[in-house]
């Protein structure tokens, strides 16, 4: 919506400006700005105003939900800091959305400049909880900021790494490896369709199966609306059996989450069930192709040289550190130049010194964004050649990746970007 008046009106160019970064619609924008000002203003102005378009406006519920369905949050680990972690006061619409590695006061003044509603940030602005916002620290400056201009800000981290198709599986496509034996060092785990326990229900007579069954525990499951919503995760089968006495005995098996056995086992009590119980955890199992960090073995060995090159080309940086292995006393096969040639990698995106303690195979070459001094020093004497790329280096180049995934996901009607001024904050001189 546009304004046409005299000089008086242009005096109010900032309130106006203000109004509207709150995300209001133009009507609204409108009144507050024209209550806020001179009535004589009122009859100045001439205003025009266009409904928005509602069916093409995306919510910030909207696109933080398809977000969440692009890397799932319970893939991240338990110590991380995933989500949204900034969200201005409702309604909030999106209609901007930028990818940064990390959020610095230079992409935070990028953002401004740019009026993006949402930036997701791969590595969580906030991650060591904050105990006030003030401006004598960089990342509550930041933080302030954000809220003072309504951007919202959205971190998926390690949610990614384990993602199949994610940071690391990115990472190590520099390398021509064998897809079929490509593989996490940790396997990400879950319950079988979120159920946690099994409830077992011991029953000696046939007459109480179908009372303790429909009285103490699927009424008690149905009267809460919450878990009404998650039924098809609830299960429940008898099974007969003898006992060793030569009598006949039922079983009642439930299984259930945390909060399915809690009102199950509080139907059992309130109805002074005599019936004896049993809980029993379940076991995770483990996820296929999802985990932290990759493993694979190539379609054809290498040399180290090789290795260095496609690493610097798939990231698109002009150096790395490398460190040599120093087993000696090993028969390592050699390629025509004399290098010892490589038949196995292992990736790890950001800090690498999971790859050491993960317990997984060996190999010929660790890639990744840094270790300590004493952890390369462990990974040489192991037998293995290292690569450093500098810890954001080896996640950056996976921002475009999500973005062509979000874009598609949010369709036209969002710009998707990614940010130009984020990079890694050590240089080469």
């Amino acid at each position: 919506h546009s304004i046409t008046a005299d000089d008086q009106v242009r005096s109010y160019d900032t309130t106006f400006t203000e109004i509207q970064s709150r995300n209001w619609s133009p009507q609204k924008c409108v009144h507050s700005f024209l209550q806020s000002t001179q009535p004589t203003l009122r009859k100045t102005c001439k205003l025009h105003t266009r409904k928005p378009n509602c069916a093409v406006m995306n919510s910030l519920d909207t696109v933080v939900a398809k977000l969440k369905k692009l890397g799932p949050l319970h893939l991240a680990g338990s110590w991380d800091n995933v989500g949204l972690l900034v969200e201005p006061s409702a309604p909030k619409y999106v209609s901007k959305v930028m990818l940064t590695n990390d959020l610095t006061t230079q992409v935070m003044e990028e953002a401004k400049d740019r009026t993006v509603d949402l930036i997701v940030s791969y590595h969580p602005p906030i991650f060591v909880p904050l105990k006030r916002l003030t401006q004598k620290n960089w990342k509550e400056r930041i933080v302030v900021e954000c809220m003072e201009n309504r951007i919202a800000v959205f971190s998926p981290h390690t949610s990614h790494d384990a993602l199949e198709g994610g940071v690391n599986d990115w990472l190590i496509s520099a390398f021509d490896v064998k897809k079929s034996t490509v593989r996490p060092l940790e396997p990400s785990q879950e319950f079988p369709g979120g159920q946690t326990h099994r409830l077992e229900v011991v029953i000696t007579d046939a007459a109480r199966i179908k009372e303790v069954r429909d009285q103490c525990l699927v009424s008690q499951f149905e009267a809460d609306a919450r878990l009404r919503q998650n039924k098809e995760a609830f299960t429940l089968h008898a099974a007969k059996s003898s006992t060793s006495s030569g009598g006949e005995e039922w079983r009642l098996q439930v299984s259930c989450n945390q909060g399915e056995l809690a009102c199950m086992l509080k139907g059992l009590v309130l109805s002074g069930s005599p019936e004896k119980y049993h809980v029993s955890p379940l076991s995770q199992v483990p996820l296929p192709s999802t985990g932290m960090m990759r493993w694979a073995e190539l379609k054809a060995p290498i040399s180290l040289q090789q290795a260095v090159a496609q690493v610097k080309a798939h990231l698109q940086i002009d150096h790395v550190m490398v460190g040599l292995r120093q087993d000696a006393e090993s028969k390592e096969p050699v390629d025509e130049q004399g290098e010892a040639t490589i038949n196995t990698v292992a990736v790890c995106a950001g800090s690498g010194s999971s790859l050491l303690k993960s317990g997984g195979p060996s190999a010929d070459l660790l890639l990744t964004g840094e270790l300590s001094h004493h952890e390369v020093l462990d990974a040489v004497h192991r037998g293995s050649h290292v690569i450093l790329t500098r810890h954001s280096n080896s996640e950056r180049g996976y921002l475009q990746n999500l973005r062509a995934k979000l874009a598609t996901a949010l369709g036209a009607s969002v710009e998707v970007f990614v940010s130009d001024v984020d990079r890694d904050p050590l240089a080469v001189m």
